[in-house]
C-alpha cells in the first residue's frame, strides 16, 4: 500500500463557533447546538470540543445526555457538578472529571461550588469540555474524577483520561481514545503523541510546532496520519491532544 503524508489542519481561534448567554461564553471547535458547518462536525471520534468560561453563579442548569463520554478539564476556577444517578462533585484545576452518560443521564455544572465549600472563591471557571463517541451504546452511565499531580504534567505528557493506556488517571469507553496533558515552558520541547487521528489545542500559551509553525492560545492543529511532531514553548503552556485511533 502506498504511503501517505500526514494531513495538518488548523484551526484558529478565531474560527471558532461562539455561544453567549449572561455570564456564560463558548467556544465550539465543531458544529454545535444552532452552529452547524456539515463539513465540521467532528474529527475521529471526537464530537465535540468546547472552551468554556463561567462567571461566579453562572453555568448549565439540569440537561439530559445520552452515549457519549464526557471529559472535563479545569483550567482555573471551580465547577459544581451534579446529576441524575446522585454522583456530585468539585472539579477544579488539576483534577480531571468523566461522566459516561451511557443509557441516559441529566445532569448540571455550574460555578457555584461556595454552595457546598464556603472555602471556595467567587470566582470565573474555565474548562475544556470535550465528547467522544462510546464503543458502547446503552451501558449504565458512570462518574469518575480524579486528581492529576502538576509535576507529572511539568514533565511530559500525561494520559488523563484513556480507553487503552493502563496509565490513565481515569478510563474511558472508547478505547481508542486518549487524551494528553502537558505544560512545558518557554524554550522546553514535546513530541506530538501519535496516534492516526491527533487533535491538539493550546490552552494557555503559545507554541512552535514542526511544519505548521505558531499556534496561540485557543488555536488548535488536526493531524490525520501519525507524525512525530516536534512541539516548542514560546511562552508558558498548556496542551491538551486527543490522539484517537
Amino acid at each position: 500500500m502506498p504511503v501517505t503524508d500526514p494531513v495538518f489542519l488548523v484551526q484558529r481561534a478565531a474560527e471558532r463557533f461562539v455561544t453567549e448567554a449572561t455570564g456564560i461564553s463558548t467556544r465550539h471547535a465543531f458544529s454545535f447546538g444552532v452552529h452547524y458547518d456539515p463539513t465540521n462536525i467532528g474529527f475521529g471520534s471526537l464530537v465535540a470540543h468546547n472552551d468554556e468560561r463561567l462567571s461566579s453563579g453562572r453555568g448549565f442548569d439540569d440537561h439530559p445526555h445520552r452515549d457519549t463520554e464526557i471529559v472535563t478539564w479545569v483550567l482555573s476556577g471551580s465547577l459544581l457538578h451534579q446529576d441524575s444517578t446522585g454522583q456530585s462533585g468539585i472539579v477544579h484545576r488539576g483534577l480531571v472529571q468523566r461522566l459516561s452518560a451511557g443509557s441516559g443521564v441529566v445532569h448540571a455544572e455550574r460555578n457555584d461550588a461556595y454552595r457546598v465549600d464556603p472555602e471556595r472563591l467567587r470566582l470565573p471557571v474555565r474548562f475544556v469540555q470535550s465528547w467522544v463517541r462510546p464503543d458502547v451504546a446503552g451501558v449504565a452511565p458512570a462518574y469518575a474524577q480524579r486528581e492529576v499531580e502538576s509535576s507529572d504534567l511539568d514533565a511530559d505528557w500525561v494520559p488523563v483520561a484513556s480507553g487503552s493506556a493502563a496509565e490513565a488517571a481515569i478510563t474511558l469507553g472508547s478505547a481508542a481514545s486518549t487524551l494528553w496533558v502537558t505544560t512545558l515552558g518557554a524554550g522546553e520541547r514535546r513530541e506530538l503523541p501519535e496516534a492516526p487521528y491527533a487533535h491538539l489545542f493550546v490552552a494557555v500559551g503559545e507554541v512552535d510546532i514542526d511544519e505548521v509553525g505558531v499556534l496561540a492560545e485557543g488555536d488548535a492543529l488536526r493531524v490525520t496520519g501519525r507524525a512525530a511532531l516536534r512541539i516548542t514553548g514560546r511562552r508558558p503552556s498548556e496542551l491538551l491532544v486527543w490522539g484517537m485511533g
